[in-house]
């Protein structure tokens, strides 16, 4: 049942986009994909418990399969794969339920649901693929949705917005697949496990010198990562709400992903090599954690602030995994959950604020809190948590992805990438302290009151997820431990380069 489970993942929410892409606008859209979102996350959860008891599920019909070229139409699921899956589908339902309900009372407000629910199917598409050019098709997919809900219900500049985001994230795609056809090519299969068979034995140095670049192109941009983030700050800005909540927590954990799944594995498998490439990265992560969080420390707009922040935060995720120990590893991959948890559930307010305010300009609003005390709470929470506060979803994640920089770079660079987390508390705090105290401030016409039952429900289970994995997080932990383990293991030198294949189980997973 789990293994069927795999296909409903990504079929359910394709049948519910047809159907809402049929549906009128109105209230019943909204209720159908809520319905079809939440659906999802039940099926998630049953494969959920089945990978954390120990299991190994595959998926694969041989009727898709192209034999000449080595392509299959396959499903895995390992304990990392299986979280990142769960986080896009406990966001999706909770973005639905926080969505305005104009937008799906608009002529066209019924393919605003139908994208949601296309974008839910594409990422869990890509995160549960062991096939590399069924992963390059969903990688690819989520431009789409995504694409049509900034051009169609973004802000005034959402055509140069929309305009950025494609060419950036289209022109990685081109390098990732370029990269993705050459080991193809030398393995004889797209087979993720025997894409990483062929970089680890069958590719000379200077071969994986540029496939690794070419891999490295495609997922830094959808992280991103400095230079390549020029893109992020007006695409979350000028997005309607619901897609910059699913960019920001969900898709740019596709970057940070790939580079887990295929760039460490093929391209980075032995020490001696790419060392050029490797201290390029860090340098340029190293830029990224201070350079996004010395930026978001000036911005007014509260949802670029949040865009320049997951700059800064993602830049420590890269590094943790570019140190390429177990703990570094396990540091990154709960880095990635405690950022998704967190940063949509800081999204999800600021939209809370700016509908009532009609504004996200932290100079405009001031003295919220004495007016909404549930929304303030919950805010401090989620800003705690983003800030890696002990007993919040933030903190393991940060301290582990430390540690492990810590022991594969040394302290220097230890000591500028801890500077993300002093800049994090200074612009989180100053964004409180700006919106929350002092006297009352707000536009005229702004309605100050509290979160309705509706939104609590949105940001209820955010809240309990993110205290949940700061008070317990060592079951999540051990659940990818020997994921990243094999990993780990793959990327030191080996003593015996032509030793025999391994089995795909250990290349995804256990």
């Amino acid at each position: 049942m789990a293994n069927n489970a795999l296909i409903l993942l990504i079929a359910f929410p394709i049948v519910g986009t047809i159907v809402a892409g049929l549906m009128k606008p109105g209230a019943m859209v909204r209720s159908w994909t809520l319905i079809v979102s939440a659906v999802t996350f039940v099926a998630s959860v049953i494969v959920a418990c089945s990978v954390l008891s120990g299991n190994t599920l595959e998926w694969s019909h041989d009727r898709f399969n192209l034999e000449t070229i080595g392509f299959g139409v396959k499903l895995a699921a390992d304990g990392i794969s299986i979280w990142l899956v769960l986080l896009t589908t406990l966001i999706t339902p909770l973005v639905v339920l926080s969505v305005s309900k104009d937008i799906g009372e608009q002529p066209n407000g019924h393919w605003y649901y139908a994208w949601i629910l296309l974008l839910m199917a594409a990422l869990n598409g890509t995160f549960l693929a062991a096939d590399g050019l069924l992963f390059y098709f969903f990688f690819e997919l989520t431009l789409i949705p995504t694409l049509l809900m900034i051009g169609i219900w973004g802000g005034p500049e959402r055509r140069e917005a929309a305009g950025k985001f494609f060419i950036y994230t289209f022109a990685g795609s081109v390098f990732l697949l370029i990269s993705l056809i050459y080991v193809a090519a030398q393995a004889g299969s797209f087979e993720i496990a025997k894409l990483v068979e062929a970089g680890q034995y069958k590719l000379s140095a200077t071969e994986l010198c540029w496939v690794g670049a070419g891999l490295l192109v495609g997922f830094l941009i959808k992280t991103p990562v400095f230079p390549l983030h020029t893109w992020q700050p007006l695409a979350y800005a000028e997005s309607p709400n619901g897609a910059t909540v699913l960019m920001a927590s969900v898709m740019s954990k596709l970057g940070t992903y790939g580079l887990i799944r295929l760039t460490i594995p093929i391209a980075f498998t032995t020490a001696g090599h790419n060392q050029t490439v490797l201290c390029i990265v860090a340098v340029l992560c190293l830029i990224s954690i201070v350079y996004g969080g010395l930026i978001a420390w000036v911005q007014k707009d509260m949802v670029r602030l949040m865009a320049y922040s997951s700059l800064s935060h993602l830049g420590l995720c890269v590094l943790a995994i570019f140190a390429t120990s177990t703990l570094s590893l396990q540091g990154a991959v709960m880095y990635m959950l405690a950022h998704g948890l967190s940063t949509a559930a800081i999204l999800l307010v600021i939209d809370m604020i700016a509908r009532r305010t009609g504004t996200r300009n932290i100079d405009e609003i001031s003295g919220l809190f004495a007016k909404m005390p549930v929304l303030s709470t919950l805010l401090v929470l989620f800003v705690m948590a983003s800030i890696g506060l002990p007993i919040t979803s933030g903190f393991v994640g940060e301290f582990l992805s430390l540690q492990g920089v810590m022991n594969h770079y040394g302290l220097g660079v230890t000591v500028i990438a801890a500077t993300g987390m002093v800049l994090g508390a200074i612009y989180m705090l100053h964004m409180i302290a700006k919106v929350g105290f002092g006297p009352l401030k707000a536009p005229e016409g702004a309605e100050l009151k509290d979160i309705c039952g509706r939104e609590i429900g949105a940001l209820l289970p955010l809240a309990t997820a993110v205290l949940v994995v700061g008070i317990t997080p060592t079951p999540i932990l051990d659940s990818f431990k020997n994921d990243v383990a094999t990993i780990a293991a793959e990327w030191k030198p080996k003593a015996d380069t032509n030793a025999g294949p391994k089995s795909e189980s250990d290349f995804f997973g256990q």
